[in-house]
């Protein structure tokens, strides 16, 4: 009788042990195998190679998601506002996400970036299409490494200022970055097929940019004369700075909003908003924050679109669409050079010692 009560309560046992399962829905030996931690490495390798998801909101009425990343691609699906999308990738300049519906395994397709609500970096997304507009030098893959232009930046044949400029990379392109030079100061990048290289200036900064790799035969890096000024001066020229970009930004969302708005169909009002300010500044402000000499004129160009798009507002009554869509645009523009000018600011005060 002992040996048949051990042999019940052993076959018992096998028996529970058969059907136990985790939340997952693993076999049993799965769970014993899964108490072993994994290397840090492994974790690693995973973590890059199957990044994360993100997500964004469609904020139009609604778009196209399309076969490749071109307005001449085959139109595939549609989303709609205010719906939600992961984006998986980007394309070879990044103003196209490729996206697919949460939670499902198959990608839906293409959208231009500026028909989403996102704020994350795009260029820690894969580059997912290597070919679609490409006029120049093509890559074999994707390298690893990208930079987001914050203003238009040229594109040189070496790492020196006075060098020949071989194109010009927008503001707002994500691009793919092949090497760097000794300190990572400027990048060698591949624009839709033109190669180049780029002030990192110009570009929100890459946090391990040192792991790049260092391209050969560089020229020596040129030393630079450093006027230093207090911190404090530095700060308050800054905040000032930051303030009248921050108002200015604001307004121009608001103007583009209200473009979309007449476009829908509602009719001009007859009492526009006020009218935009001019950013006044001294050559007094500049010493004190010499980075004024490069935003300042930035300005005055997003300046010139918002009161392009203000234009406008002196009229009341109807408008052909194509006037409204130039001005909303406009307004457009002169966000993404306040944006732009925000995260260079961010760079500046980082900086501030």
């Amino acid at each position: 009788m002992r040996i048949t009560f051990v042999l019940i309560v052993l076959c018992l046992l096998m028996s529970g042990a058969a059907h136990a399962q985790d939340d997952s829905g693993m076999s049993p030996a799965t769970p014993t195998a899964r108490m072993t931690p994994a290397p840090e490495a492994t974790a690693d390798v995973i973590a890059l190679d199957r990044p994360r998801a993100v997500r964004a909101e469609v904020q139009v009425e609604s778009a196209f998601v399309r076969a490749r990343p071109s307005e001449d691609a085959e139109a595939v699906a549609s989303v709609f506002e205010d719906e939600i999308v992961e984006v998986i990738g980007r394309n070879l300049d990044g103003s196209w996400f490729e996206i697919r519906r949460p939670g499902r395994m198959t990608n839906l397709g293409w959208i231009f970036n500026q028909m989403l609500d996102w704020d994350f970096n795009p260029e820690y997304l894969p580059l997912t299409d290597l070919s679609t507009g490409l006029v120049g030098e093509s890559l074999d893959r994707d390298p690893g490494f990208a930079v987001f232009l914050l203003e238009n930046a040229n594109l040189r044949r070496l790492p020196l200022i006075q060098e020949t400029r071989v194109g010009l990379v927008p503001i707002g392109s994500t691009v793919p970055v092949l090497q760097r030079n000794q300190d990572g100061s400027w990048v060698f990048v591949n624009y839709l097929g033109v190669e180049g290289w780029i002030s990192n200036y110009s570009t929100r900064p890459i946090p391990n940019v040192l792991d790049v790799p260092i391209a050969p035969g560089l020229p020596p890096l040129v030393a630079a004369n450093i006027v230093i000024i207090p911190p404090e001066i530095q700060q308050a020229q800054l905040d000032r700075i930051r303030a009248y970009v921050n108002e200015q930004n604001a307004f121009a969302v608001q103007l583009a909003s209200f473009w979309f708005n007449v476009a829908q169909g509602d009719i001009m009002p007859c009492s526009p908003p006020p009218f935009v300010s001019d950013y006044l500044y001294t050559a007094q402000d500049v010493r004190e924050l010499p980075e004024l000499q490069r935003y300042v004129p930035r300005l005055e160009t997003a300046n010139q679109y918002l009161n392009t798009s203000i234009e406008l507002l002196t009229v009341c009554g109807a408008f052909d669409v194509d006037v409204i869509r130039v001005a909303r645009n406009n307004a457009i523009n002169a966000q993404n050079i306040y944006d732009a000018t925000v995260g260079f600011l961010d760079n500046v005060e980082a900086l501030i010692d």
